[in-house]
This record gives C-alpha cells, structure tokens and sequence, in this order.
C-alpha cells in the first residue's frame, strides 16, 4: 500500500512525521520510496522482498519506554498473560505470590559470582565509588553470568 509521509507515520502509531522525514533524510527509506504524488513523498508499506515499513522503522531507531512501536509490542496479549484474567483470577494469583506459593525460584548466585569473575579483570578495579562505565560493564556481566548459568 501507497502512504505519504503523515500516513507512515499514524500507521506506526507516531503523532508527529519528524521521524519518518529524519529517516528519509539520512536515507533509511529508499527501498521504502514509491515515488511522488504532487509534493508528498510516497512511501510503500510492504514492498516485495523486504520487509515492512513498520519493522523497518523500528529497526533503524532506538525503542524507548515511551514509543509507540514499543507500545504496540507490550500490549499484545501474548505478552500480557494478565489481561485475560478475570478479577478474582488476578486476585487469586495475587494472593498466591504474596503467600510465596508462586514464588520464581532464587538465581544460582554462587554460580554467577563464578562466571562473572571468569569475565571481571577484578585487579584493574579499585574500590567504589565507580564510573559509569564501570557500573555498565558490571551490568552487563552480570546479565552474561545469569544467560551462562541458565543456558547450563
């Protein structure tokens, strides 16, 4: 299908078209054109063999909280197990947690710590207070040393 600019834009769920015109200014969108019609720039939704407009745009910027590609992504219900409970469903489930019925089993810290200080050079870090860049590197690690434990 044939949009202009304005439409890309409402069809990715965007109030303003600033995006999809930066997109198109930096060249993100040329395999995307599909001509002119008077003064508006046409774009295709869903050209053959590429894939669509929408995931191309999400693709080429940083989904934030506050986007609304990501909104669209969040709200499914696949992603919300929650959303078809009923109240008292809810509350059952709620009360299940609280009393640690439901309760997600600890991480395996010990076996973090291990493959974190597998990756840390624990002799190039000196005591707190950090950088930013320190704090980032520790979260990262962290994040690998869960995926490793978990994978095992």
């Amino acid at each position: 299908m044939r949009v202009t600019v304005s439409e890309a834009a409402a069809h990715c769920g965007y109030k303003s078209p600033t995006v999809i015109y930066r997109l198109h200014r930096d060249g993100r969108l040329r395999d995307y054109e599909a001509g002119r019609e008077g003064r508006s720039q046409m774009l295709e939704t869903n050209p053959p063999g590429r894939c669509s407009l929408r995931a191309h745009i999400a693709a080429c910027v940083q989904l934030r909280h506050d986007s609304p590609l990501a909104q669209r992504e969040r709200h499914r219900p696949s992603a919300d197990p929650f959303s078809e409970m009923s109240d008292a469903e809810l509350g059952a489930h709620c009360d299940r947690v609280m009393a640690g019925l439901d309760a997600l089993p600890s991480p395996d810290w010990q076996a973090i710590s291990c493959h974190g200080n597998t990756m840390l050079d624990c002799a190039a870090w000196s005591s707190p207070p950090w950088s930013a860049h320190q704090w980032a590197t520790l979260a990262m690690v962290i994040a690998l040393a869960q995926d490793a434990v978990a994978d095992a």
